[in-house]
């Protein structure tokens, strides 16, 4: 169970290293997904979903960050 989406967007906002791993940000507009502590700009707040694992952001057809990895570092 994911906590509220409020919650999720400060954390996401704010960078906040207690929410790592717990959450990942998906972003309508871009189609990509990170981690809640990326370093990339935060995007708006309508455009922002959260899903609880990589799969399932996987499964809805977005892709990962190129900046945080959510998926693991490349090789």
């Amino acid at each position: 169970m994911l906590p509220d989406a409020d919650l999720l967007y400060a954390a996401l906002a704010a960078r906040d290293p207690a929410f790592e791993g717990r959450a990942f940000a998906c972003v309508r507009t871009t189609g990509i997904f990170c981690r809640l502590t990326c370093p990339a700009r935060t995007a708006k707040r309508g455009n922002v979903s959260f899903r609880a694992s990589v799969a399932e952001c996987l499964t809805e057809g977005f892709r990962p960050c190129r900046r945080c990895f959510p998926t693991g570092r490349p090789d």
